[in-house]
């Protein structure tokens, strides 16, 4: 985002407020400060000096400090050597420690380390997803009995400061919040302290609009620690917003207007001494990720019908994307894309009842109701399992909860979903199923039947004499969602037999054309398992040469997916042999892109006599091939020439299988 270009867009359209919404730019003292002299338009935030502290942690843990409110252990870093003797300095019990980025959130610049041959990579990452490339370490305090809580702060900029109470923001993965709730299971005596230390800091401040307040809280033994302010609206207001009775964004924008005080902004007892918290709210975020692939994100595209969401009393949902027939649906009516360059969220659903254990129930109920289809994968079935898990009805979860219950907790709520999904299917009449079963569902726009048939024509791209023609039927439809998704029976002259097929879109979105699938059968081949933009790329996959060489858990390719980092690790070591099309930095690629072709390092234990009479046997075999097989020999030939390496492949694994290859791969490196 480009501060100065939105400013003079402001300017130019006569806007007389700017609100950042929780973005990037909503902590952004420079984006603030180009309003601060400008009478015609008002920054919807706190002040600049406020934002200069607040936006960066290490500032904010001074404050903190200084007001006797305990922080961890912590020190400004440049090098991970600093980090180490960081660790060194805090004797036996130095790890686990955190990375994180000055100006990180939303989980990004931030990295666990429990061991120091981890430093060095969390660093780097830390480092590549700050825009102020400055970081800092502390101790982390993770694990059983520590919750994440905070304290929702409203000011009017002229020293008068209220709460709002807290929230509960425990469950996480990779330290981005999943699910919110308000208040907090912990008494009111436990969270007391952590109220005011956030209105001292606050007051200290004269902060002005809505602020948050975070912390970390052991539950057993109370102990607590200041993390960071968040100078801003939070996505999981929503729950606040519940159990106060109050529009937090509507209190924002009148506390922005001139002469308007805490005391007009909020109702008469919120600003003197806020009520208690009326019932309990859960915010549940459902995302487009994988939670089973280690919570990738899962790219693709959504139509309206195939979005439905839950109703009814005590139920409300945030999100971006309509339901059902809907003609604003995406852009002219076209499916929305879910890409790589911006947060995964999809909605958020909230739930308000009376009691803990009512919001919980009204929760399931939302999510039975939710259905997000076609290609895109959702945390719905995690979601589901956290609330249904027995350690969520006892309180005792934690920051570190999820990561360690991610399997039960999806299977759990798979198995919930799916029991209600099977009931309302035997709801369903019998023409409707005789129906199905006949056409198969449909919710795609493009009709298909069985029996429609299509000519297959395949030949090397601009080469049109070494054409084939298939015939292919299509059979029977067990689900048209297409482009999303389509399967069913097929009858080709590919195959003897009529073969299934499930035909699914990895992505929606524009990768880069000259890259290439890797094959998942071909144990030579490495894949990238995530869809995003390179970033990094390993010294032997750079440039045309190759034989380069990489070890077991060497950074193949570091690739940015909303502005975090993941890295694509060798899964041996080996040699490099031929880098996949495409793969360089700024490049965008698609989950199952091949990276790189490898030769493994322990194929040399392999004896040489065997080595020997393989490539005998080869040497024997390519002239009659080249004879027997007259039409291919053009295309072996021009192979040979272009990808010296191809061609042992494909003779090996006609004389002497799959198992052959490596060997001939061997031979072809001596």
């Amino acid at each position: 985002m480009d501060p100065e270009h939105i400013a003079d867009i402001a300017r130019r359209t006569h806007c007389t407020h700017i609100h950042p919404g929780y973005g990037f730019l909503s902590e952004s003292p420079n984006f603030a400060a180009l309003f601060q002299t400008d009478d015609a338009i008002t920054f919807v935030g706190p002040s600049v000096e406020t934002l200069e502290i607040a936006s960066d942690k290490m500032r904010s843990r001074s404050l903190a400090a200084s007001h006797g409110v305990p922080v961890a252990p912590g020190a400004h870093v440049s090098s991970a050597e600093d980090v180490r003797r960081f660790t060194d300095s805090l004797g036996a019990d130095g790890f686990p420690i955190i990375i994180k980025a000055l100006d990180g959130g939303g989980g990004r610049g931030i990295r666990l380390i429990y061991a120091h041959d981890e430093v060095e990579d969390a660093f780097r990452r830390c480092i590549g997803e700050s825009a102020s490339r400055r970081v800092f370490v502390e101790k982390a305090y993770i694990g059983p009995g520590w919750r994440h809580i905070e304290v929702q702060i409203v000011g009017d900029g002229h020293g008068n400061v209220t709460h709002l109470w807290e929230r509960e923001c425990s469950i996480q993965r990779r330290f981005q919040k999943l699910v919110e709730m308000a208040p907090s299971t912990l008494s009111r005596e436990a969270i007391r302290p952590l109220i005011e230390a956030a209105l001292k800091m606050a007051r200290h401040l004269s902060y002005a609009g809505l602020g948050t307040f975070e912390f970390l809280m052991n539950g057993q033994s109370h102990e607590w620690i200041f993390l960071e302010i968040n100078p801003r609206v939070q996505v999981e207001h929503t729950v606040t917003e519940e159990v106060m009775n109050l529009d937090l964004v509507r209190v924002q924008l009148l506390l922005s207007l001139p002469g308007v005080s805490l005391a007009s902004a909020l109702p008469v007892a919120h600003a003197t001494s806020p009520p208690m918290p009326q019932g309990h709210a859960i915010q549940l975020r459902l995302v487009a990720e994988d939670p089973q692939s280690s919570f990738h994100l899962s790219v693709g595209s959504i139509s309206a019908r195939d979005v439905q969401w839950p109703s009814g009393r005590g139920v409300r949902v945030d999100t971006w994307l309509c339901a059902g027939p809907c003609s604003h649906a995406g852009v002219h009516g076209q499916p929305w894309s879910i890409g790589v360059d911006f947060d995964s969220l999809l909605a958020k659903i909230v739930v308000h009842a009376g009691t803990s254990g009512e919001a919980t129930a009204r929760a399931l109920r939302a999510l039975r109701e939710t259905r997000v289809q076609g290609a895109v994968k959702t945390n719905v079935e995690l979601l589901a399992g956290i609330v249904t898990h027995p350690d969520w009805s006892a309180g005792i979860i934690h920051t570190g909860w999820l990561e360690d219950n991610v399997d039960e907790a999806i299977q759990l709520g798979r198995t919930h979903l799916r029991r209600i999904q099977d009931y309302d299917a035997s709801l369903a009449d019998a023409p409707a199923q005789s129906l199905r079963a006949e056409s198969g569902t449909v919710t795609g726009t493009v009709l298909l039947q069985p029996g429609a048939s299509f000519q297959l024509l395949l030949s090397p791209s601009g080469d049109e004499v070494q054409q084939q023609r298939h015939t292919m039927v299509l059979s029977s439809i067990g689900h048209n969602a297409f482009p999303s998704e389509l399967s069913g029976t097929i009858s080709t002259s590919l195959a003897p037999v009529p073969m299934s097929f499930s035909l699914k879109q990895l992505s929606a979105i524009p990768t880069s054309s000259q890259t290439e699938f890797a094959d998942p059968r071909d144990p030579t081949h490495v894949a990238s398992p995530i869809a995003g933009k390179i970033v990094e790329v390993h010294p032997a996959l750079q440039g045309a040469e190759t034989g380069g060489s990489v070890e077991l858990g060497d950074a193949l390719v570091v690739v940015s997916v909303m502005k975090m980092e993941s890295v694509v690790k060798s899964p041996a070591s080996a040699r490099v042999v031929r880098v996949g099309r495409g793969i360089e930095v700024g490049s965008i690629i698609g989950e199952g892109t091949l990276l790189s072709m490898s030769f493994m390092d322990e194929i040399r234990k392999i004896p040489p006599v065997t080595r020997f009479l393989c490539a005998a046997s080869l040497a024997v075999t390519v002239p009659v091939l080249l004879q027997l097989v007259h039409p291919y020999k053009i295309v072996f030939v021009k192979e040979f020439v272009t990808q010296k390496f191809e061609i042992w492949r494909i003779f090996t694994s006609f004389f002497m299988g799959s198992s052959g290859i490596n060997f001939i791969f061997d031979f072809a490196m001596l």
